[in-house]
């Protein structure tokens, strides 16, 4: 019998949780569904979400927000439902004071939010390197990496995934731009956005969130020139051959 999987799960408490299977390599392989999922902030998740992600197998959820970021919104109830949490910041000095503005580019300024998610990589080597590690050795263990709303950090983190997989870049930048179409963020949520990152509308507005596939498209060209490839700079973080080896034999089938 075919199973049939989706890419977006619904949940009452997150509007961007996205399963990461289903995209073919360019060797002809697949990524395997119900392995990883990335997502937005599960902090509002409820007693019915929990259901679904035991349901999907979710176990390790690895958190990419900033200190500050947790301790304004914490975790929610994760832990008291089995699941572990692993506190990964993507880039840990960014906005990690209490009153610290973030400056958001606006989001139609391509190379400007280029230059901001090559700024964040300068840190997010140990990040990436433990998402990684543990996604290679752990395979039958599914797990979701999110960060706030589940766009740069997180999206980021998707397309140097699956850019070790194989998967070509036309559809990496397809799954980056699907959080326009899913992720909406609750008012509750936005308020405080606001203070932490000023009054950019492509990040805060009502409404799904911009997220046009250029800008990670310009990110990867750039790691290109930077460093010959997105495993380039996955190198130069400590992700070598063998850990993007284990990566594929762990998430790719037939």
């Amino acid at each position: 019998m075919t199973m049939t999987y989706e890419r977006h799960i619904p949940l009452a408490g997150a509007t961007n949780f996205r399963d990461l299977g289903g995209y073919r390599a360019a060797d002809g392989r697949t990524v395997r569904w119900r392995r990883v999922f990335r997502s937005d902030a599960l902090h509002d998740l409820t007693a019915d979400d929990f259901a679904v992600l035991r349901d999907l197998g979710v176990g390790d959820v690895f958190d990419l927000r900033t200190a500050h970021e947790l301790d304004t919104w914490g975790i929610g109830v994760l832990t008291e439902h089995g699941l572990r949490h692993h506190h990964v910041p993507f880039n840990p000095s960014r906005g990690a004071q209490p009153g610290q503005v973030v400056t958001v580019p606006a989001f139609d300024d391509f190379e400007a939010f280029t230059q901001l998610y090559l700024d964040m990589l300068e840190e997010a080597g140990p990040s990436l390197g433990r998402v990684f590690t543990h996604l290679a050795e752990s395979p039958e263990q599914g797990a979701v990496f999110h960060c706030t709303g589940g766009r740069d950090r997180t999206g980021m983190t998707a397309a140097f995934l699956l850019g070790v997989l194989g998967v070509p870049r036309e559809t990496i930048a397809e799954d980056y731009a699907l959080t326009g179409q899913y992720l909406v963020i609750p008012e509750v949520r936005r308020a405080r956005m606001q203070e932490m990152y000023g009054s950019r509308p492509s990040l805060i507005s009502e409404g799904p969130v911009v997220t046009p596939s250029e800008v990670i498209t310009m990110t990867l060209a750039a790691l290109d020139e930077r460093y010959g490839s997105p495993e380039g700079y996955l190198e130069s973080v400590g992700v070598t051959a063998e850990h993007r080896e284990a990566l594929q034999h762990a998430l790719l089938g037939e």
